[in-house]
């Protein structure tokens, strides 16, 4: 079963894809509409190096926070220090031309550090799929890649509409995002993991709640009756391994809908707990636990 600190890593795990237990702030000075070729800089959240790297800025990115670990070839990047706690000397020795933050306050507060140090720096809100698509488009501008972040818009909206074409045809299923099993804790409704079950055509099968990812008793589950239940992957876990745990673990409760069809599932954790460019197969892999096998055509 999922331990305390297993929670806590999937938390920060959210935290750095934008969902900040103290909020999100802006970035504190407006995107330049000029952009220009950068030669080196330094990402430090993970989902920001997956854009740069699918915007084909491997050799300029010099720098990198700890699980910044896709593309492979991010694993071997020089390390920043941590999402939560970058190391500013480091990025200064890296010399670089451009950091890349998110904007909540931690990582607002190191953009203003850097920039009263002379050195060009931005942070990005990154909340939700549409702020990621934005995101995207300035990351374009300010890298000098904007005609590479417009393919990567189109493409990411194009599967995105094929998407939500695809499930406006299907049953509205309802949703157990399990956090963490013991004790029981789960995705609200104004939690990130929302927007991709929305997304992916389904439901959640939790009433209103006042936290995102609250913990909640067997009884609430059980007056629910999810028709899917799903997990998230973590690092580390050999994902077969943790579904037979998660249906071992609810197999007792043969009358929730989700056990007694046998929909359980635990699906890859980076591709939806990261507001990357990876988020399009996240939302399909949701899609394919709510809806079966789901072709999207041209997908």
């Amino acid at each position: 079963m999922m331990k305390w600190w297993t929670l806590l890593a999937l938390l920060g795990a959210w935290q750095v894809t934008g969902f900040c237990l103290f909020g999100a702030a802006t970035d504190p000075e407006p995107l330049s509409p000029e952009g220009t070729a950068v030669a080196r800089m330094v990402s430090l959240a993970p989902n920001l190096t997956e854009i740069l790297f699918a915007l084909g800025l491997d050799q300029e990115v010099v720098g990198v926070t700890l699980f910044s670990d896709y593309p492979p070839r991010a694993r071997s990047k020089p390390k920043m220090g941590s999402f939560w706690s970058p190391n500013l000397e480091a990025i200064v020795a890296s010399h670089p031309d451009l950091v890349v933050t998110l904007g909540f306050g931690r990582q607002v507060s190191m953009c203003q550090r850097l920039r009263r140090m002379n050195i060009r720096a931005y942070a990005f809100e990154i909340e939700t799929v549409d702020q990621l698509i934005e995101a995207i488009g300035e990351l374009g501008v300010l890298t000098g890649r904007s005609s590479q972040a417009r393919q990567l818009q189109e493409e990411m909206t194009r599967r995105l509409a094929l998407l939500k074409r695809a499930s406006e045809t299907a049953e509205r299923v309802s949703v157990l995002w399990v956090v963490q099993r013991d004790p029981l804790r789960v995705a609200g409704r104004s939690s990130m993991t929302q927007e991709l079950i929305e997304r992916a055509g389904g439901i959640n099968a939790l009433g209103p709640t006042l936290h995102k990812y609250p913990p909640i008793g067997l009884e609430q589950v059980l007056r629910s009756r999810p028709d899917v239940i799903i997990e998230q992957s973590m690092a580390g876990f050999d994902r077969a391994i943790q579904l037979q745990q998660a249906k071992k673990h609810w197999e007792r409760f043969d009358q929730i809908p989700a056990v007694r069809d046998g929909r359980i599932y635990v699906i890859d954790g980076d591709s939806v707990s990261r507001l990357g460019p990876r988020i399009c197969a996240g939302i399909e892999a949701v899609a394919r636990c709510l809806h079966g096998p789901v072709v999207v055509e041209g997908l």
